[in-house]
């Protein structure tokens, strides 16, 4: 429904409302976004290559990709107050994220193991109610990030409040990730 003159615009905003600095847009999409189609069969899909300096930073002959930061703010539920109510969402919710990066040639990525995290909340640890699960594959220099985030249920009881926070906090966590990059020798 947004005219064509201003979609490009507002693809871009929404890849600087993760990356403020994003600028050179070498791929820029989005997908399922036809009229009448349920979230549930099609997911809305935001597809972008682009460039940010925000995301290294360099520490003597290392440089430091701040990599979390890609899935935008967080919720953090670190509170110690005893919770007082069962959980309210909103709605059930998924989110799906995959991040490509080339590591760049004489590199090589210290610590790809924080990348790996798996929480679940729920009585079925097949398919629980809530769960966080990250995981890379490297295929030379390129590393794919998969990052799935899932709130199943709209409510929870209060009395298994710390497994839901483990979930959302998991989330917050992977937020800080930043991969340290060696230089090979």
């Amino acid at each position: 429904m947004i005219p064509e003159a201003k979609r490009t615009e507002l693809m871009q905003q929404m890849q600087k409302s993760v990356v403020p600095d994003a600028s050179n847009f070498q791929r820029l999409g989005v997908r399922n976004v036809e009229r009448g189609v349920s979230p549930l069969d099609k997911p809305f899909i935001v597809e972008g290559q682009l460039e940010s300096a925000a995301l290294l930073d360099k520490a003597g002959p290392r440089y430091l990709f701040k990599i979390g930061t890609l899935l935008g703010p967080q919720t953090e539920l670190y509170q110690k107050e005893e919770r007082q109510f069962d959980v309210e969402n909103d709605n059930n919710r998924r989110y799906l994220r995959t991040i490509r990066f080339d590591v760049p040639a004489g590199y090589a990525v210290r610590n790809l193991q924080d990348l790996n995290v798996d929480v679940k909340a729920g009585p079925n640890a097949a398919k629980p109610d809530f769960d966080f699960h990250s995981s890379y594959v490297q295929n030379g220099q390129t590393v794919t990030v998969t990052v799935a985030e899932n709130y199943r249920q709209v409510r929870w009881p209060k009395a298994d409040f710390e497994a839901f926070r483990a979930v959302v906090n998991a989330a917050a966590n992977w937020n800080k990730v930043v991969l340290v990059l060696d230089k090979k020798s």
